[in-house]
């Protein structure tokens, strides 16, 4: 059996926390990001992988050296320059605020520009026509059906996104944004990307207030990142293109959200079926609006 090397974090500070693990410091040029019990050594080691091809890539990334044993967890040790929590970096002023939106759509586009070869990574629209099922018994079968229609229309693409894009992901290290969390990383329509922004700031928020508060925001704050964002990356877009672009972002973020709750069966049942029902409801309402305006979906 493999042994790692053990390795404390008492005093050291939080500087990021994801769906995975929370990132420490624990030297000024030296992280670790610690992983939630029960997570596998097969996907840290994935992780690990995945974020060595990103920094290859062009990907703002830390650098990943070893896997470590942090008391019963592990973790992985990365170099890095000292860093920021990206909600602590906005608090200082509203300069700040305005300054790291425009960076991270930015860092996003940077991403975006990036190309990998055929099958080099997970395909999202693939992923996420498979989480569909998952969606079926809570639609009438009309519904339904539209619903995998408007799925398939996305185009493919072998644009890289990382596919879990909010400020827990993304350090402030100097004038630098950097990403953690490379375990999503994928290819697809940069749509998937702001389904996932959609999802952070918006649409989880507004179901449980306490998914705005994992930030480090409240739910306003977070509504307000998310509209600016996506004014950002559609630039000139007209009201109603920037419109139907969040329709399709929040389409997709649902389907995403009813395939995390059913994958993630140690929350409460209760908030599973708040997060399940509320998601239903906004996909039976775009879909409505959808067939209505006899539109497909697109991004800029």
């Amino acid at each position: 059996m493999e042994k790692f090397r053990e390795i404390s974090i008492d005093g050291c500070p939080e500087i990021g926390r994801g769906a995975h693990g929370i990132v420490y410091q624990i030297a000024p040029d030296m992280l670790v990001k610690v992983y939630y019990e029960n997570t596998s050594i097969d996907s840290i080691r994935k992780e690990r992988e995945l974020a060595r091809w990103a920094f290859v890539k062009g990907i703002p990334t830390a650098i990943p050296f070893h896997i470590v044993r942090v008391g019963d967890r592990y973790g992985i040790v990365f170099e890095h320059l000292e860093a920021k929590f990206s909600a602590d970096y906005i608090r200082e002023s509203s300069e700040h605020f305005e300054s790291f939106l425009k960076r991270s759509v930015d860092l996003m586009k940077s991403i975006h520009a990036i190309e990998a070869e055929p099958d080099e990574l997970p395909d999202m629209k693939q992923q996420t026509l498979s989480w569909l099922p998952k969606v079926q018994e809570f639609l009438p079968e009309t519904l339904y059906s539209k619903l995998c229609d408007f799925v398939d229309t996305i185009p493919d693409r072998n644009t890289i996104i990382h596919a879990d894009f909010h400020m827990n992901n993304i350090l402030i290290c100097g004038d630098e944004l950097m990403l953690i969390d490379m375990d999503t990383l994928s290819t697809g329509d940069p749509i998937f990307e702001l389904a996932t922004v959609f999802v952070s700031y918006r649409q989880f928020p507004s179901i449980e207030p306490k998914a705005a508060y994992m930030l480090g925001i409240d739910v306003e704050t977070a509504a307000k990142i998310c509209d600016r964002i996506f004014e950002l990356y559609l630039g000139e877009s007209n009201e109603e293109t920037l419109l139907d672009v969040k329709n399709t972002a929040q389409l997709l973020g649902c389907i995403r959200i009813i395939d995390y709750v059913d994958r993630h069966t140690e929350l409460p049942a209760s908030d599973r079926k708040k997060c399940i029902d509320r998601c239903v409801q906004d996909i039976t309402k775009l879909l409505q609006i959808r067939e209505a305006l006899n539109k497909s979906p697109r991004t800029s």
